[in-house]
């Protein structure tokens, strides 16, 4: 796998598909997606160069453009905060479905804020229970109840489609991505962008069945080797944590665009770069060497961002050949 910067190279936008940086919400944005991008941005001026948005056109069920939000932030902030809770969410979760299990740590945020109201905590569990009753295991012979990156589960966490008074959204699509006790991580075949697409289409699909017009998900599967803090040069740790990101975004951007040729109710989608995360990979105390460094890393990281987001939408895979050739252990997976 390559090493240092990954330069930008540019790909033809899918007509209809108009994508850009720093984008203010205006008065067609009033939603609660485009309302928490809009605050991001004004929290995370260091990391907005990674900020985009889309403009899905029109579907033939759907008379009303989509819009797709890019941003840096925390899935936390958009269940705690009211005017930012979408009607749904997609969160990744183990291929045993197992919602108390430590693996993957994402899920914790969704399952700490249900089991506050035990109502709503068993009656996830009860829908988790039917469906191990009605497809006792994953059928590509992957270990547990749903094959990694191409399954998903729809739950719902409101009764009748009414709000819970949880912080949480009223309905909830898990998808595979980790084992009940760690490990995928290091079987990146088993993560590849044309998996992920797959769970995350079907996630948008039945979401948008059941009436879903807002939802947000955080990037999937891109966790990274725990010594990035034994890293301060950004180097080997950084570069590896830079490929994983781009091929979860890569993935959900290619679902998205599966997805909205049958669209009927979505009109905001979220996903989230979490904040903490590239903090952590380009942010160093002001005015030293390595901080200049880790910025203009980070400038050129956000071009791959933009060009990974611009091509998934478009239907187009992010190659190696898009980062000059870097990312080769992750990407070919």
């Amino acid at each position: 796998m390559g090493r240092g910067t990954l330069s930008a190279r540019r790909s033809p936008l899918l007509v209809g598909v108009l994508l850009s940086t720093l984008v203010c919400a205006t008065g067609a944005q009033q939603g609660p997606v485009a309302a928490m991008f809009s605050d991001d941005q004004k929290r995370g001026e260091e990391i907005a160069l990674s900020f985009a948005t889309a403009e899905l056109p029109p579907a033939p069920g759907a008379t009303f453009p989509a819009q797709v939000f890019l941003t840096g932030g925390d899935l936390e902030r958009a269940f705690d905060t009211s005017k930012f809770r979408p009607d749904a969410a997609i969160v990744p979760t183990n291929t045993d479905l197992l919602i108390t299990a430590d693996s993957p740590a994402t899920q914790r945020v969704l399952v700490d804020r249900v089991r506050k109201q035990a109502s709503v905590m068993r009656s996830l569990q009860n829908q988790i229970e039917t469906r191990r009753k009605q497809q006792p295991a994953a059928s590509s012979g992957d270990p547990g109840l749903l094959s990694i990156g191409t399954d998903w589960f729809v739950a719902q966490l409101s009764r009748q489609g009414k709000e819970s008074g949880g912080a949480f959204p009223r309905t909830v699509c898990l998808v595979a991505t980790e084992f009940a006790k760690g490990g995928a991580i290091d079987r990146r075949e088993l993560f590849a962008q044309d998996r992920v697409r797959k769970g995350i289409a079907g996630c948008l699909a039945a979401l948008d069945a059941a009436g879903v017009q807002s939802l947000v998900m955080p990037l999937m599967g891109a966790a990274s080797a725990a010594t990035q803090k034994n890293d301060p040069a950004y180097e080997g740790q950084r570069v590896l944590k830079e490929c994983r990101l781009l091929n979860s975004l890569a993935g959900i951007a290619l679902g998205i665009h599966d997805f909205a040729p049958n669209r009927r109710n979505l009109r905001e989608i979220g996903v989230i770069q979490w904040d903490r995360e590239l903090d952590e990979m380009f942010s160093l105390p002001r005015g030293t060497r390595l901080a200049a460094t880790a910025q203009n890393v980070y400038r050129q990281y956000a071009d791959q961002v933009q060009a990974a987001f611009r091509k998934g939408l478009a239907g187009e895979k992010t190659a190696p050949a898009d980062v000059d050739g870097a990312c080769s252990a992750i990407f070919s997976s």
